[in-house]
């Protein structure tokens, strides 16, 4: 293992172990004492579909990119991703470097293939951040949200919201105006990458990700919202829906930052923060997020268990 490797796995841990001495672990576990089974069991449903339909989107996102693969191979594929992003340090880069390297070995260029991944990684990102902050602003203007909880006024959401709606079209045309401005040495890798996209027009930028797009990112971040709030209600939270979808924001995005193992650490730090906001105990929020790891880890563990089944196969 990498010492980069190490010392993300050591963060992570760290930073979990820190968050949860802070808070008391018997706190957390009294938590967990009362989970009800068939809140946990939807969880992990919603965490499966939001898997599949990860899976389906990229794709789609594939074949649009020219790199037509078998439906079945990419859900595979995806699921043992997710089997990466919850084992191996650096969040989810790991999975996306396996998912790179299975569309190479499908007889696809590298560099598309890192796009296609980069692509679908950044579209749901783009959707996650576009729904928090969405129903941020109708939370606002219906006075079901105080401007004070969140220290954000309905202007500067607006704003927000519109900001991060245009983002893919106002980079895309930038990229294409900026790539000789890069230096030679980050060029060198950016080019490839450019190249491997034909540096797509705005137009069809804005007819796949505002079409296909937006309606796979949409589903995905509407099945792990919902998988989230599954794991709030579990344990007895007593949010509204709405409040689950504005936090999954900010809480996701910590958790996608590749500074640990499978974003554990900063999940739960940014649910602690973000759903203290709304008067959330934070040994709840903590352990709201902690189960919305598990659904993945669990995930996770049947995509190792069919990549060694396939191994076991392959050498019978």
């Amino acid at each position: 293992m990498k010492i980069r490797s190490i010392f993300k796995l050591v963060a992570s841990t760290a930073l979990l172990a820190l968050l949860l001495w802070f808070i008391g672990p018997s706190r957390v576990m009294a938590s967990f004492s009362r989970a009800d089974p068939g809140w946990l069991g939807a969880g992990f449903v919603a965490s499966l579909a939001a898997s599949l339909l990860s899976a389906l989107r990229w794709h789609a996102l594939a074949c649009w990119l020219g790199m037509p693969v078998p439906r079945a191979r990419m859900i595979l594929a995806y699921w043992r991703g997710v089997m990466a992003n919850t084992v191996l340090p650096g969040a989810t880069l790991g999975g996306d470097a396996l998912r790179s390297l299975h569309l190479k070995e499908q007889g696809h260029s590298l560099s598309r293939a890192a796009a296609s991944v980069v692509l679908d990684r950044l579209s749901g990102l783009w959707m996650l951040v576009s729904i928090s902050l969405a129903m941020t602003v109708a939370a606002l203007s219906s006075g079901l949200l105080p401007e004070t909880t969140l220290s954000l006024s309905l202007v500067a959401a607006v704003v927000l919201t519109l900001v991060a709606l245009a983002a893919p079209a106002v980079v895309l045309w930038l990229s294409g105006r900026m790539l000789n401005l890069f230096p030679l040495a980050l060029g060198s890798k950016v080019r490839p990458m450019a190249a491997a996209l034909g540096v797509l027009s705005v137009r069809a930028m804005l007819l796949h990700m505002y079409g296909k797009q937006m309606l796979w990112s949409g589903s995905v971040q509407l099945f792990s919202i919902l998988a989230f709030a599954c794991g709030g209600y579990a344990i007895g939270l007593d949010l509204p829906w709405w409040q689950f979808v504005i936090a999954a924001g900010p809480i996701f995005a910590f958790a996608a930052l590749p500074v640990g193992v499978g974003g554990w650490g900063t999940r739960e730090a940014a649910a602690a923060v973000v759903l203290g906001a709304f008067a959330v105990p934070h040994e709840a929020a903590v352990a709201c997020a902690i189960l919305y790891g598990l659904f993945a880890t669990l995930q996770g563990l049947l995509g190792a268990l069919s990549l060694f089944l396939s191994k076991g196969k392959s050498h019978g």
